[in-house]
Parts: C-alpha cells; sequence; structure tokens
C-alpha cells in the first residue's frame, strides 16, 4: 500500500478537520516524494553524497539498491564509527505462508553506508497504530540519522561518523506520529523538524536538540529541510515560501500561481526551483525568488528521455545544476539540470527495483515508498 492510499484511507476513518482542496494537496505531497525517493536512491546510493561548502558533489560507486539486496540478517548498528549514510530503507512485510497474509512483525529500519555496509537500526519504531510508517531522517552530508526510539519515548539522532548518540529532550507520545508524519534533521545535528501528521493542521516542532527550545510550525506548512539555520516551509495551494530561522521569525512570500516539487534553497540563498501544479507532468521547471516571490524564468528541460516527465526535483549539485527526476514507463532516471540553459546530463538510470522499497535519502525530508 503507498503512502497515498494509506493517507486516504486515514483521511476517511478519521476525517481530520481539513478541507477537500487541501487533503488533495496533501495527496500530491505524499505521492510527489513517494515518486521522488523511486528516482532519488541512487543520487545517494549508487553514488554517493557528501555536502561541500554548499555543493553536493557525487563520485561514482556499484549500484546496490535495497530493494535489490536479498532479505538476510544484518550485524545491528554498532556505537563507534561507521562512516556516513548513503541511504536507509525499511525492509517489506513477509507473506504468511498459512493465511496469506502479511507478516509484519520482523520489519526493521536499516541503514547503507557509503562504503556499502549494511546495518538495522533495532531501536527504529517502524509503525504506529494507523500508520504503517514512522520516519527516518538523514543530513544532507550522510552523516546525522534520527529516528523515533520506542525506548527514549522521543527521537534519536546518531552520528555514523564520530559515534555520537543525542538523544531528544522533548518527550513525544508516539500516539502524536500520524499517517505521513515526517522528519527532517540538520547537517549539524542540532535541529529535528518533526510534522507529526502531514496535511493536517496538527503543528509541527522544530526542536533544538541541544537546549531543549521548541519553535512551533504552523501544520499548513511543510519542512522541505533545515539548512544553514534556516528552515524551509512551503505551504501548498496558495502557495507561501516560509525561510524561517530555527530561532523562529521571518514571514512568508506569496507566489503568484500554484507550485508543487520545491527544491531546497540553491547556494545562492535567493532562489528555488519548483514545477507549476498546471504543467505537472510537463519538461519544464520554474525558477522562483525566494525573496520576493517573483517568478523569475521559466527553464524547458532538454535532453530528457523520449516521451518522460519530471517527476520531483532534488539537491543542488553545485550553483547552476538541480536533481531533476525523469519518469517513464521503463523507469526512473536522475538528471542534473542547468537552471541557466535547460540542459541536462544523466546522472543514473535506476531501473524499477528502488520502487518496492521504503527509503530515506540524505537532505530530503521524510520517507518514501
Amino acid at each position: 500500500m503507498t503512502r497515498l492510499r494509506e493517507a486516504l484511507d486515514g483521511l476517511a476513518e478519521e476525517a481530520p478537520p481539513v478541507s477537500l482542496a487541501d487533503a488533495a494537496m496533501a495527496g500530491y505531497r505524499r505521492g510527489r516524494r513517494a515518486r521522488l525517493a523511486a528516482g532519488t536512491v541512487a543520487l545517494a546510493a549508487a553514488l554517493g553524497v557528501v555536502a561541500t561548502m554548499g555543493t553536493i558533489e557525487l563520485w561514482p560507486g556499484s549500484v546496490d539498491t535495497a530493494a535489490t539486496q536479498e532479505r538476510v540478517t544484518v550485524p545491528d548498528l554498532p556505537t563507534g564509527r561507521v562512516g556516513p549514510a548513503a541511504y536507509a530503507y525499511q525492509t517489506p512485510c513477509e507473506l504468511d505462508k498459512e493465511d496469506r497474509g502479511p507478516d509484519c512483525s520482523a520489519v526493521e529500519w536499516r541503514v547503507v553506508t557509503r562504503d556499502g555496509r549494511t546495518y538495522a537500526l533495532p531501536d527504529a519504531l517502524t509503525s504506529v497504530r494507523g500508520a504503517t510508517r514512522v520516519p527516518v531522517a538523514i543530513s544532507r552530508d550522510g552523516r546525522k540519522v534520527a529516528y523515533y526510539s520506542h525506548d527514549a519515548g522521543t527521537h534519536v539522532v546518531r552520528d555514523l561518523v564520530d559515534g555520537e548518540e543525542l538523544t531528544s529532550p522533548v518527550p513525544i507520545p508516539e500516539s502524536r506520529i500520524g499517517i505521513g508524519s515526517t522528519l527532517a534533521i540538520s547537517d549539524d545535528g542540532r535541529y529535528l523538524a518533526f510534522d507529526p501528521r502531514e496535511g493536517s493542521k496538527d503543528p509541527g516542532l522544530l526542536i533544538d536538540l541541544r537546549t531543549g527550545r521548541t519553535t512551533q510550525v504552523p501544520g499548513v506548512y511543510e519542512v522541505v529541510g533545515v539548512k544553514d539555520g534556516v528552515a524551509s516551509l512551503v505551504r501548498y495551494r496558495k502557495t507561501d515560501l516560509w525561510l524561517m530561522p530555527v530561532t523562529g521569525g521571518g514571514r512568508p512570500v506569496r507566489f503568484d500561481g500554484v507550485f508543487i516539487m520545491f527544491s531546497e534553497l540553491a547556494p545562492d540563498d535567493r532562489t528555488v526551483v519548483a514545477v507549476r501544479h498546471s504543467q505537472s507532468g510537463s519538461r519544464e521547471l520554474t525558477v522562483l525568488d525566494a525573496r520576493t516571490g517573483r517568478t523569475l524564468r521559466p527553464v524547458p528541460v532538454r535532453g530528457l528521455p523520449k516521451g518522460s516527465a519530471i517527476d520531483g526535483t532534488g539537491v543542488w549539485l553545485n550553483p547552476k545544476e538541480v536533481t531533476v527526476i525523469a519518469a517513464d514507463l521503463r523507469g526512473r532516471y536522475a538528471y542534473a539540470v542547468d537552471v541557466t540553459t535547460g540542459r541536462s546530463r544523466l546522472v543514473a538510470d535506476y531501473g524499477k527495483s528502488s520502487s518496492r522499497t521504503t527509503l530515506a535519502l540524505p537532505g530530503i525530508n521524510g520517507e518514501f515508498k
């Protein structure tokens, strides 16, 4: 079952106080990240990702996505140093041979390091009543992994490079975790953004893990990410972008039109790219001024596979290139798109295998199915 169907079932059963239009856009957001994850897993898993001076650098590696790995027992994540994460994935439910139904008792989150080692995260909660997935978040540089711990009753952040573990000083009941709950973690591991139920009016929290201070995030906003002391928040339908300092403050900027598939803030600290909602399924990006709300220019993307369409945006690779996911009937691909020219270059061909696994990717809010 996809997150979108899960969300719709939950909406039907619980009828939260949201409008039908808000619910539809919330459904888009869940579906968007589902499609994005299926496409972008190899950007983290197959190539490797590291943040350096605001630029993402890539280097070649072997393709071994979670969905192609056999169901074997792996060691638990040890204390101490293991190296940056390439991605994390949740193992699927097994088929109960007696009653032919799903057996999810052995489901667990696993983290895969850039050098290809796989470890289980036995403390990471995988599901709660009403939500079959509980998210894991990975920082943009792959160093920090955040998850909800049942034993701790709150979130835990592991530093995979120096081995340190930090438990959030803010307790959060498991009952607050709902359908489409998401997490985002800053690169330094200090700030954690928690959205209890995407698409609802239930407010989220931006938590300072060092001091315990919390800043409330209105439920109508989705956290795109936390970077350089700023949380990027998007309100869909209107559409608003709020670059909120982690200490609070600032105010939203309103765009002329409805946009989806937002990237993180570009290295120029001023622009983002998105796709006009009316052009969903197209091959065109729009560059937006995050400070004024002005539409700067459309960017028709050239060089994508014939018959494919833009299925999502990812991280910025350098000041000019942003990752774009293209999809067609044959699979998904990552392209680096030059936003000044529209030219694209192939980064990776992912195939279809990764779409069968729930994934968490560096620097992207939430988990994906």
